[in-house]
């Protein structure tokens, strides 16, 4: 009896397993604003439900909408996977944005991505996200006072997203459509919040450049960074960082460095936190202009020289932490 009900167990689970249906989630995220050059950037990306989901990639289309009183002309900014423009994607077409419409209200981007290999070595999907491409927008308005919402078209709606996985087979592979999961919408910040300086909100630095001074990094590894548990959205760095944030600064009131300056080429807002090596708060602005010169918020006098950390937050949702020192 006990065999028999081993046996069947076995038989259910193997059945369950052939029979259980591959599934992918995708979301939209917005990666960049920049208000000076009046652009936004869209990532889009997917990723395997589960370990057991696993699969390679075939024919793709992703559909979404957007305000485009706020937005408009969408291109293809940057192809990343699963495409012939991208690394290893020698099995895949370029990716379009045909099929792309825009009304009086609303405007529909269709990302299309297609296989064209043999099946021998298409890209596997894994529960990783992958970002699969950057869908770039002009901004059209930058007074909105509301948040602005990127929709999925969903496999259950007109026009619909949805993707396929290449199956090999004896005579060459097979696409089969992948069953969707959970489709994640963007949401851009309100602009008028976001740019509340459309030319520039880094004010002339008055010769207090980032790398001047006589300020060094940080040499006292044995500080305990108390921001080291903040949750954190850094951009990957570029040759020509839209962000440059110095390593420290002196205001010692000699004309030189006296100032907490930092290097916004996108003009978007921005606030800044900084903390001492115990944690406590030391400076705070949520709309911060290159103007801290050392003082505490609380007592208006000067910090001790010495390490300290920073949060700094911009208006997209992107954050940095790092360390910084302080010497007159």
């Amino acid at each position: 009896m006990k065999k028999i009900t081993l046996l069947f167990l076995l038989f259910v689970g193997l059945w369950s397993q052939g029979n259980a249906q591959t599934m992918f989630n995708a979301r939209l995220r917005v990666s960049k604003i920049d208000c000076n050059a009046k652009i936004a950037q869209v990532d889009v990306d997917v990723r395997a439900v589960s370990m057991n989901d696993n699969f390679n990639m075939g024919d793709a289309n992703f559909r979404f909408s957007y305000d485009n009183r706020v937005l408009k002309n969408p291109v293809l900014k940057k192809q990343y996977r699963f495409s012939s423009e991208a690394e290893n994607g020698q099995e895949y077409g370029p990716q379009n944005l045909n099929g792309s419409t825009e009304g009086q209200n609303k405007g529909l981007v269709s990302l299309n991505l297609f296989y064209t290999g043999t099946g021998k070595s298409p890209q596997r999907l894994t529960t990783d996200w992958t970002t699969i491409a950057t869908v770039q927008f002009d901004i059209v308005n930058t007074t909105t006072a509301s948040t602005s919402q990127l929709t999925w078209y969903t496999p259950q709606t007109f026009p619909k997203s949805g993707l396929s996985q290449v199956l090999t087979t004896t005579s060459g592979y097979d696409l089969k459509e992948v069953s969707a999961g959970q489709f994640s919408n963007g949401s851009l910040a309100a602009l008028s919040e976001a740019c509340p300086n459309v030319t520039t909100t880094t004010p002339p630095n008055n010769n207090n450049t980032a790398g001047g001074g006589t300020t060094t990094a940080p040499t006292n590894t044995s500080t305990t960074d108390p921001t080291a548990n903040v949750p954190d959205r850094v951009v990957t760095p570029t040759d020509e960082p839209d962000l440059v944030i110095p390593e420290g600064f002196s205001p010692n009131s000699d004309g030189i460095n006296d100032k907490f300056v930092i290097t916004n080429k996108r003009g978007i807002k921005l606030s800044l936190e900084v903390y001492n090596r115990y944690g406590g708060v030391v400076y705070s602005n949520a709309d911060y202009r290159n103007d801290w010169q050392g003082k505490s918020t609380d007592t208006g006098k000067d910090v001790p020289d010495g390490t300290y950390f920073y949060i700094i937050k911009l208006a997209d949702g992107q954050l940095h932490r790092k360390a910084f020192t302080i010497v007159r």
